[in-house]
């Protein structure tokens, strides 16, 4: 079997590109997690491509059509209960797609705002005969003609989702037996992994002969080996969630062991994953890059105790690292204050000591040359002036947090380092897109979401270019013949997907702060994208969708399948074809196009990988789109020019809607 790859790569390419679950029919949407058919694994066949669950009646609704035709075909929406048609129009000719080859037309029934389970059918060029199916001619691929079944609804359209997606931190928990009660399946339990974190040696004794005490923390990805640069993107994630909707997953909503104990789960999720960084601090000087084994682990690990027999060591330091440790653990506790202010004093006390060995050491990178062991990824990294200025912004606002609180006062003096720190650096105010190699706009977006006596006009400069930013992903996305929020001018980077999530945790922000119902509405259609309407064919997110993934690049996952399923609401990495060192993912296809296909999971880590910092933004964007679900739950005003199909089962006649679709509205 071929080994891993030794790192990570960075998405800098992108620089150059609990309500009730929706009625839907079986084989559809939570088919799995309501008991019904088990969901293909294979793509779906039809040339029409939709979200596989379904739209929000005020969303936009536009499906991509595979078809050489060069003239606009004719389309149908049919209710998938009653077979009427309630809607028809024609197609609009995008051409071809930059990022899969494809030639496609879009089919836009934004219109139709009815709640209900319907059919898109595309069948006959405009003037021709009835009977020319879009499938069978011109080169078109052959299949069905008809959309898999999906649903037009009022209510959230994934309920589960964000929940389901936070399980798989817990599933990947180190250091503490994963029990059944707390799994999707209980085949997964299993006994702890790595509990001799609590003393590892430093790999060639670069810390001498000490030992860290990294105990407690999530898996990263494909392997046992974890990495503060990677955890800290994912950790922040979750916790600018928190920050920006503090209700979601509030005490008790999540399948944890720390329910109940008055304190929101997700803050209790994070606090937990983290609990390894502070011993990333050898006694003296920067933080170890990464902990993991000599070598590459079994795939599957089917037994434990061997696996936690193999050696395993922290690498050496980096001036990244220690940076990761402190706006992470200053983050932390800030968001924890409230509820455990002695863990909370703790973790403040271990960022400000990271802060200090960062700022006093020589600039110490990771490099993919720099010695290490063969079991893990490198999460090579040439440059620290971002992670400098995201955790200088998380100081800073702790700092400030603190100072505003009478039983835990910090000096002026502290809260002016931070702020220098920050308005000085050149990233201040920045936004863009972001990996875990590239933070600024980490520090950026959290500036933006804590208050802070920050001038009003430095505030909202930042918010002029986080709508700018936006303003580009939409265009980006408007250009795609697929709905993917990434442009297809260029190759598709390593976790593609994440690229689409990052891009609608800054769509949801803007949202946030500007009301922008395109911003919204953006989000939706890249969340389109992941579920289905994508040139792979498949819902990229496992259990979600009739045709979804099924098997990823995981060790314990893989060990139990296919008897058991993988756990519903993980993320593929995505297509790639930046980089591509494994023997599933295809070579020499389109951007779009070079992902692995079904049971390839044991050496497709190009594009099958899962990963935390790629999940926690889905649990970001899942929750975001479960909380707005009101604001587009319905057709609204001036935007949309809706027909809406009446609920009583008279019989009407077909509404007619033209390809334009609806009135854009004006350029911000």
């Amino acid at each position: 079997m071929p080994s891993p790859p030794r790192f990570r790569a960075t998405l800098a390419a992108l620089a150059a590109l609990a309500a009730l679950a929706v009625a839907l029919p079986p084989a559809q949407g939570q088919a799995a997690a309501q008991g019904q058919a088990v969901a293909h694994a294979q793509p779906d066949p039809s040339p029409v491509r939709v979200n596989q669950i379904g739209y929000l009646g005020g969303a936009d609704k536009i499906a991509t059509v595979v078809s050489g035709h060069t003239s606009p075909l004719v389309w149908r929406l049919v209710d998938a209960t009653s077979s009427k048609v309630v809607a028809t129009g024609t197609t609009r000719i995008h051409g071809t797609d930059r990022a899969s080859g494809d030639h496609v037309h879009r089919a836009d029934f934004s219109a139709v705002t009815a709640p209900g389970t319907y059919r898109l059918t595309v069948g006959d060029r405009v003037g021709d005969p009835v009977g020319d199916p879009v499938g069978e001619t011109d080169g078109d691929p052959v299949g069905d003609t008809r959309s898999v079944p999906f649903a037009i609804s009022d209510t959230p359209l994934y309920p589960h989702l964000a929940r389901e997606a936070m399980q798989y931190f817990y599933f990947h928990r180190l250091g503490t037996p994963v029990s059944a009660r707390y799994l999707q399946s209980p085949a997964h339990a299993h006994d702890a992994l790595h509990p001799g974190d609590s003393s590892v040696p430093c790999y060639q004794d670069w810390c001498g002969k000490e030992r860290l005490n990294v105990a407690q923390s999530w898996a990263d990805a494909g392997d046992f080996g974890i990495y503060p640069v990677n955890h800290a993107i994912a950790a922040w994630t979750l916790m600018n969630l928190y920050e920006r909707r503090p209700a979601a997953h509030g005490d008790s909503t999540l399948r944890i062991p720390e329910r109940g104990n008055g304190r929101p789960d997700l803050l209790d999720e994070v606090e937990y994953g983290s609990r390894f960084l502070s011993g990333m601090l050898p006694a003296s000087g920067l933080a170890s890059h990464k902990v993991h084994n000599h070598r590459w682990s079994a795939f599957p690990v089917e037994d434990v105790a061997a696996e936690n027999a193999l050696p395993r060591s922290a690498m050496g330091p980096s001036r990244n690292a220690t940076y990761a440790v402190a706006r992470t653990n200053a983050q932390l506790a800030r968001v924890l204050a409230p509820f455990d202010a002695d863990r909370a004093d703790r973790l403040w006390a271990s960022a400000q000591e990271a802060w200090k060995r960062a700022e006093a050491a020589p600039d110490v990178d990771y490099t993919d040359t720099t010695p290490d062991a063969e079991g893990g990824g490198d999460y090579a990294d040439t440059g620290n002036d971002d992670d400098r200025y995201a955790a200088a912004a998380e100081l800073f606002l702790t700092a400030q947090h603190r100072a505003e609180r009478a039983e835990r006062v910090e000096s002026a003096e502290t809260v002016e380092v931070y702020r220098t720190a920050v308005t000085r650096s050149p990233h201040y105010g920045r936004v863009t897109d972001f990996s875990w190699a590239d933070v600024a706009t980490l520090g950026t977006l959290s500036l933006l979401a804590v208050d802070s006596d920050l001038p009003a006009a430095d505030l909202a400069a930042m918010r002029g270019r986080l709508r700018a930013f936006c303003d580009e992903v939409i265009a980006v996305q408007e250009a795609e013949g697929y709905p993917a929020p990434i442009p297809g001018s260029g190759p598709y980077p390593w976790g593609s997907n994440s690229s689409v999530v990052n891009r609608m945790l800054l769509l949801g922000t803007d949202y946030d702060l500007t009301a922008d119902p395109r911003a919204l509405k953006a989000m939706h259609r890249s969340m389109d994208y992941l579920m289905g309407a994508n040139a792979m064919r498949l819902s990229y997110v496992t259990g979600y969708g009739a045709y979804h993934e099924t098997d990823l690049h995981d060790r314990l996952a893989w060990g139990r399948y296919p008897a058991t399923p993988y756990p519903r609401g993980w993320l593929s990495g995505g297509p790639n074809s930046t980089l591509i060192n494994d023997t599933a993912t295809p070579t020499g296809r389109p951007a779009a196009k070079s992902y692995a296909g079904p049971g390839t999971a044991p050496a497709a880590w190009g594009s099958k990988e899962n990963t935390v910092n790629w999940n926690a933004p889905l649990v970001w964007a899942a929750t975001y789109l479960e909380l707005t679900t009101p604001d587009l739950a319905a057709a609204r005003p001036a935007d949309l020019a809706a027909v809406r199909v009446p609920r009583a089962p008279a019989p009407v006649a077909p509404v007619t809607v033209t390809a334009a679709g609806r009135t854009p509205l004006p350029a911000r």
